[in-house]
């Protein structure tokens, strides 16, 4: 009996951390993944262009063109998965883009949370040459004002997980991103986020996915010694 009631609140108490854990990670932006198709000067559905021509990419489709692979060095697969969204910068020419959030609480804290790397552009042979090879960062905007930018990147394979704290000021700002200074570069973004709270959403760990097995197991030899 003793066993059965710990493994009762094994169970009760990792489920509720769980379910904790799963609405402080439901994101309030609409497809943060960047999922969709590779396209030159295009972007995701619920995204928008605010500036320049944001393209949707992935490993083997550089700036959305199909079947590009002139990064400056070979990106990694995003830890997001799938397609993402790269962003140029050329002195005063500027690509950006976002999208209008919604249900935001005045005077809230909330957490952006993003992936970003620096696999840059690289077509030295072609007849007019094109390199966006410079190191920079992501620049996160609301309603078009700067509230931070990530770290500056340079060329590498790997991509950075990244996040801001912001407080909201109005229920449905637009979130947008761009680079942050006028350095030639081409930087790329996945799995963007924005959660309540000022601090990124944790993955469980993996002592609560035991606890949590524990006590379904300890649940199930309780009911089994009950029918029997």
């Amino acid at each position: 009996m003793q066993f059965t009631r710990l493994a009762s609140a094994a169970a009760l108490s990792a489920l509720l951390c769980l379910s904790g854990a799963a609405a402080h990670a439901a994101s309030i932006v609409v497809n943060g993944s960047l999922t969709g198709s590779t396209v030159n000067m295009g972007t995701p559905d619920g995204w928008r262009i605010l500036e320049g021509t944001p393209d949707t990419l992935d490993g083997g489709n550089n700036v959305g063109v199909a079947g590009a692979t002139d990064f400056g060095v070979a990106p990694t697969a995003s830890p997001d998965g799938g397609t993402w969204v790269g962003l140029g910068i050329n002195g005063s020419y500027v690509e950006r883009f976002g999208q209008i959030l919604q249900g935001l609480s005045v005077g809230q804290t909330y957490t952006v949370s993003w992936f970003a790397g620096n696999f840059g552009l690289n077509r030295p042979d072609a007849a007019s040459p094109v390199q966006y090879l410079g190191s920079n960062a992501i620049d996160v905007m609301l309603d078009g004002v700067s509230i931070g930018h990530g770290s500056t990147l340079g060329l590498s394979s790997n991509w950075l997980s990244e996040s801001l704290v912001f407080t909201a000021t109005s229920a449905s700002p637009q979130l947008s991103f761009r680079l942050a200074d006028t350095t030639k570069a081409y930087l790329s973004i996945d799995g963007i986020a924005v959660v309540t709270g000022g601090t990124t959403p944790a993955v469980p760990e993996p002592g609560t996915w035991a606890l949590m097995g524990a006590g379904l197991i300890g649940l199930a030899l309780a009911k089994r010694r009950t029918l029997g």
